[in-house]
């Protein structure tokens, strides 16, 4: 039992000092626990069967799907294109939207989606990007708590239940808890947090691509050398 305990503290002081990835850490755990016989190897191996542990590596593959054909970056640019100018509504709508984004797709992914584009708005309506990227986080994290999919958790312990004869949980059940977290992290920011939120002055601009292309197009004199190719639905 002591070299159990061991172990996981080893486990979680790996974890907390970042050095190495944490899947690593996890399979250098495994590999402890086996090594010294606290588990066998149809025990130690279980792990890569488990209904809930494919489910989960398969919500990985569909989030990342999604973010790599540009669904959530659509997404982000919606929120931003109604939000305008407005400080106020910006930090509302990228908080929530980042919340419901991380509902379907991994946070991680959302928060990747995210980040160009609302350093991009920051400029646009006249805020600074450092006073909205942490609402970003906070929605994204919170918006977790959404839907069964939405963090690893989640599947986990409704599968928990499931084994033991218990109902699991519903699709938007954990919602009941998640939404009302959701509403108290974007009412903190808009009337709390903003003003907290460091002011992290910087030049560094986003690129404007519109009026860029045009001067590119201009400078280099391209423009007599651009042609268009039409491929028509029935080729």
């Amino acid at each position: 039992m002591t070299i159990l305990f061991v172990i996981l503290a080893v486990t979680i002081a790996l974890f907390i000092w970042g050095r190495f990835p944490p899947d690593v850490v996890a399979l250098m755990s495994m590999l402890a626990l086996y090594l010294v016989g606290v588990l066998n190897m149809e025990e130690s191996l279980s792990g890569f069967s488990n209904p809930t542990v494919i489910m989960i590596a398969a919500l990985f593959i569909i989030g990342e799907g999604l973010a790599r054909t540009g669904w959530t970056a659509l997404a982000g640019k919606k929120f931003v294109e109604w939000a305008g100018k407005s400080k106020s509504k910006l930090l509302i709508l990228v908080t929530l939207g980042s919340g419901v984004l991380s509902g379907f797709v991994s946070n991680t992914g959302t928060v990747a989606a995210l980040l160009p584009v609302t350093v991009s708005a920051a400029w646009k309506a006249g805020t600074l990007p450092s006073k909205l990227l942490m609402p970003v986080a906070f929605g994204s994290n919170t918006g977790g708590l959404l839907t069964l999919t939405g963090t690893p958790p989640n599947i986990i312990v409704s599968n928990v239940l499931t084994e033991n004869g218990i109902p699991s949980f519903s699709f938007f059940e954990f919602a009941l808890v998640g939404l009302p977290l959701l509403l108290i992290v974007i009412l903190y920011f808009k009337f709390i947090g903003y003003r907290l939120l460091p002011n992290h002055e910087t030049e560094d601009k986003p690129v404007n691509i519109d009026s860029e292309v045009h001067k590119w197009i201009k400078n280099y004199s391209i423009g007599d050398n651009m042609y268009r190719l039409r491929i028509r639905s029935m080729s």
